[in-house]
């Protein structure tokens, strides 16, 4: 569940350019172990992705330390 958790608060700012005002960000996350590919089991109910079905998300390294998102659907 935790992962899912984690995995959902990933989505949601991924395209943020800050944490939202009364969140906390994670301690000591531990990307090594989220990189790879995640496949949804639940579905928050997003505009964007509305008739998808199959939807997954890869998270990559990249050579600068940033991180690569991949979703598909």
């Amino acid at each position: 569940m935790l992962k899912l958790i984690l995995l959902v608060a990933l989505a949601l700012l991924a395209g943020c350019t800050g944490v939202p005002q009364g969140l906390q960000p994670v301690r000591d996350f531990e990307l090594e172990r989220y990189l790879g590919t995640w496949y949804e089991i639940a579905r928050l109910d997003h505009p964007f992705e509305r008739g998808l079905t199959d939807v997954s998300a890869t998270y990559a390294r990249r050579g600068d330390g940033s991180i690569d998102v991949i979703n598909r659907g």
